[in-house]
C-alpha cells in the first residue's frame, strides 16, 4: 500500500493482487540519439555478460552481433524492444530474406566496426556451420533469448507500454515507485530481463543526474546472474543521486554478480548491516570486523599473595622488633598490590556468538557517522504500532483478506477492505485496471 505515490509493477506473472504494466527495457534507446551505440553496448554487455574468462571471446562476439542488430533495428524503426530482438537474431545464420535484410541493415550503418559485423555474419552464414567457434556464438546468443519463450514475459515486455523509466526523471513527474516483480523460482531464466530493466532506469538517472533522488532496493539481487553494473552502481551511485541498498543472503551471493563484487559492494556502502548470520565463514567476517576488546580482571593470585605479604610484614614489626620504616614500606607496596588486574584481548562477538545471536538484532556499521559498530533490536514490522495500517496481508502467511497489526491491546488481525478508488486517485497506475483499491480497516488513507 503505497500513499501519495503512482506504483508502476513489471509483473509478467499477474499475481498477487498486483497490477501489471508493460515496460520496454530498450526505451533509452533512440535512433536520433547521440549516444545510441554507447548505449546499445552496454545494453548487451548487461544482456550477454562475460561470464567465463574461457568463453570471454565467444561472448564478446555475441555482445558485438547483439550490439550491430539492436542499433540497426533501432535506426530503421526508430526505436526497438526486446521480443523483436528475440524475432530476428533467431534467424541468425540462416538464408532467409527475412535475416539477409537484417544483414544488409547491418552493412549499411556509419560505423566500421558495425559493419564488420555483417561481414562475419556473412561469413558464418555461408560456411552454414553448426559446430566450433560459429556455434558458440550462435549458442551464446540463442540462449541470453531464451526467456522470451515464456509467453507471459514476451506480453510484458511488448508495446503498448504503460510505463517508462524517464518518467521518474521528469521535473513535472508525479512521486512514483517501480516495483520489478519476478517469482524467485523464474529468476534464473528471467535475469537477463531484469537486469536490462535496471540497465535502462540507470541510464535514465545518469542522464538527469539533478532530478528526483531515487532509492533502489535490490532484493535478492544476487540471484539475476552476472551484471557487472551492479559494482558500478555501488561506486559511483551518489554521483547519479541514487541511493542504493543491496539485500542478498551472504556476501558470497554477489560474486554472482561479479568476480570480486562481494569486496567492492561492501567496502563501497555508506552502510552494512548483518542480520540472521548463519555461515561460519559470514560469521567469521563480522567476527573481525568488529574486532577485539580489552577486558580486565581481579588477579586473584597476585591479590591473596599480597594480602598473606602485607600480613606477614605487620606481624614482624609487632612481635618480632622488625624495622617499622622497612615494614611500612612493605605493607604500602602490598596494598598496591591487593588492586593489581590483569588485561586480556577478546573478541568482541565470537563466531559462535555471532552465528547464535537471534534473529531480531542486527550488527550495524556506519564508518564515518558512528565510531563504533553497533548491535541493533529490529523489531518485526507487524509488531509496530507506528506501522499498523502501513502494510496489507502477507501472501504467503496471511489469512486471505486479513493482516495482523499491533494495537494498544496486542497483536490483532484486521479486515482488509476492497472498494472503489475515490475519483482523486482512480487515474493512478496502480488503481487503472480494476478501478479498486484496498486498506486495513480503521486505516482508510
Amino acid at each position: 500500500m503505497i500513499k501519495g505515490r503512482h506504483l508502476y509493477c513489471f509483473n509478467p506473472r499477474k499475481v498477487r493482487n498486483q497490477p501489471s504494466h508493460r515496460m520496454n527495457p530498450l526505451s533509452h534507446l533512440k535512433s536520433n540519439s547521440p549516444t545510441l551505440v554507447a548505449d546499445a553496448l552496454l545494453s548487451s554487455a548487461s544482456w550477454i555478460p562475460f561470464t567465463d574468462p574461457k568463453a570471454a571471446y565467444f561472448e564478446g562476439m555475441a555482445q558485438k552481433i547483439n550490439t550491430a542488430v539492436m542499433v540497426s533495428l533501432c535506426r530503421r524503426n526508430g526505436s526497438v524492444n526486446l521480443p523483436e530482438m528475440a524475432d530476428k537474431v533467431a534467424g541468425l545464420g540462416a538464408a532467409t530474406e527475412e535475416w539477409l535484410d537484417m544483414e544488409y541493415e547491418i552493412s549499411i550503418q556509419p560505423e566500421p566496426e558495425i559493419r564488420e559485423v555483417a561481414r562475419d555474419l556473412s561469413k558464418l552464414r555461408e560456411q552454414n556451420s553448426d559446430t566450433g567457434g560459429q556455434a558458440a556464438i550462435k549458442n551464446e546468443i540463442a540462449r541470453s533469448y531464451t526467456c522470451l519463450m515464456d509467453s507471459q514475459m514476451r506480453e510484458a515486455l511488448s508495446p503498448e507500454y504503460d510505463f517508462c523509466f524517464s518518467q521518474l526523471t521528469r521535473e513535472d513527474s508525479h512521486p512514483a515507485m517501480v516495483s520489478i516483480m519476478e517469482d524467485l523460482e523464474y529468476a534464473t531464466t528471467s535475469g537477463a530481463v531484469i537486469r536490462a530493466l535496471l540497465t535502462c532506469a540507470m541510464i535514465f538517472k545518469r542522464r538527469a543526474i539533478n532530478a528526483r533522488p531515487q532509492f533502489w532496493c535490490l532484493n535478492e539481487i544476487g540471484n539475476i546472474g552476472a551484471w557487472p553494473l551492479a559494482e558500478t552502481l555501488s561506486t559511483i551511485s551518489a554521483g547519479f543521486n541514487i541511493r542504493t541498498a543491496y539485500v542478498v543472503q551472504s556476501t558470497r551471493q554477489l560474486e554472482n554478480l561479479k568476480r570480486g563484487a562481494s569486496e567492492v559492494i561492501p567496502n563501497s556502502c555508506g552502510t552494512a548491516i548483518y542480520m540472521g548470520t548463519r555461515s561460519t565463514q559470514q560469521a567469521s567476517l563480522i567476527n573481525r570486523q568488529l574486532g577485539r576488546i580489552t577486558l580486565s580482571y581481579d588477579d586473584v593470585a597476585t591479590q591473596a599473595r599480597a594480602q598473606a605479604a602485607k600480613t606477614k610484614a605487620m606481624h614482624d614489626m609487632i612481635f618480632n622488633d622488625g624495622d617499622p620504616i622497612a615494614a611500612m614500606m612493605s605493607v604500602a607496596h602490598q596494598e598496591q598490590l591487593l588492586g593489581h588486574q590483569q588485561k586480556i584481548a577478546r573478541d568482541l562477538r565470537t563466531v559462535d556468538e555471532v552465528i547464535n545471536e537471534s534473529n531480531d538484532h542486527a550488527y550495524v556499521f556506519m564508518p564515518g557517522v558512528l565510531e563504533k559498530p553497533f548491535l541493533s533490536k529490529v523489531p518485526k514490522y507487524w509488531q509496530r504500532r507506528d506501522l499498523a495500517g502501513q502494510y496489507l496481508g502477507d501472501p504467503f502467511h496471511a489469512k486471505p483478506g486479513t493482516v495482523e497489526i499491533a494495537t494498544l491491546w496486542g497483536q490483532r488481525h484486521r479486515k482488509i477492505i476492497t472498494a472503489e478508488a475515490p475519483r482523486q486517485v482512480a487515474d493512478w497506475p496502480q488503481y487503472q485496471e480494476t478501478g479498486l483499491w484496498s486498506y486495513v480497516k480503521g486505516y482508510r488513507p
